[in-house]
């Protein structure tokens, strides 16, 4: 018997588990990611900010605070990245 998906309730215990781990690993990597910008942000001013702009300060800090940013929407979405649910 399947589901109308066509996964049967096994297949779906797996994909469930699946998708707990996978934010469970995300959770933890926005952990650390937010860990290391705290303990790194005073240096970061004084490196960065203070620098003034240009291609690399503005690259630098749009890499850092978007992957935690597209972290933090892939948490609120509960959709885990790179699984997906139709096979």
């Amino acid at each position: 018997m399947s589901d109308q998906l066509g996964f049967t309730p096994e297949e779906t215990i797996v994909q469930i588990s699946q998708a707990h781990f996978a934010n469970y690993v995300l959770t933890a990597s926005l952990t650390l990611a937010v860990y290391d910008t705290i303990l790194s942000f005073p240096k970061e001013v004084r490196c960065i900010w203070q620098r003034g702009y240009g291609i690399g300060p503005i690259l630098y800090l749009f890499i850092r605070y978007c992957t935690i940013l597209d972290m933090i929407l892939q948490l609120l979405e509960g959709i885990p990245p790179n699984t997906t649910v139709f096979g």
